[in-house]
């Protein structure tokens, strides 16, 4: 072996300066780089896990807002239809009012114009009676030729008259 490492070159004094530098160098880099980059390292992945987290109770908060504004929205349109309904059946109370009112007004209006009727028919009858009592005077002295006598005249044209009411 002792060949070996003088055919290469080595000189085992240097190659233990070197073992030494190295191990130190090692140690150094271990104490002052490497547990301060795996420190950063695990810190890092700590907050990105942390982030992961976060994302994970925004995406459950997120989809929580959703289930509840679809809810309300729900709620909202439920709402609204039986807003609408009660319109609707105000409005039907409503259009039920006005038209038992509309026909209280038209018997009233019937009413009074069957009395306005009648009161016009009793004239209407006066009168008529007022002109058949002369006309049948006149064609009773036509047809007697001679105007009839007291009793008899006003017996005649009554009968005559009675006669007509029953036409």
């Amino acid at each position: 072996m002792s060949e070996f490492i003088t055919h290469f070159g080595i000189d085992w004094r240097l190659l233990l300066a070197q073992a030494v530098n190295f191990f130190l160098l090692l140690f150094l880099l271990k104490k002052f780089a490497y547990k301060p980059i795996l420190a950063m390292l695990a810190k890092r992945r700590h907050e990105i896990e942390k982030g992961f987290e976060l994302r994970r109770e925004a995406e459950k908060t997120l989809k929580e807002a959703d289930e509840l504004r679809e809810r309300t929205l729900q709620q909202a349109r439920a709402d609204s239809l039986a807003m609408v309904n009660e319109a609707e059946q105000a409005g039907k109370k409503r259009q039920e009012e006005i038209v038992a009112e509309g026909i209280k007004k038209g018997e009233a209006l019937v009413h009074d114009a069957k009395r306005i009727i009648l009161q016009e028919k009793a004239i209407m009858g006066e009168e008529v009676y007022a002109t058949a009592h002369e006309l049948v005077r006149k064609g009773l002295e036509k047809v007697l030729g001679k105007m009839p006598a007291g009793e008899r005249d006003k017996q005649l044209i009554h009968d005559a008259l009675a006669e007509l009411k029953t036409i």
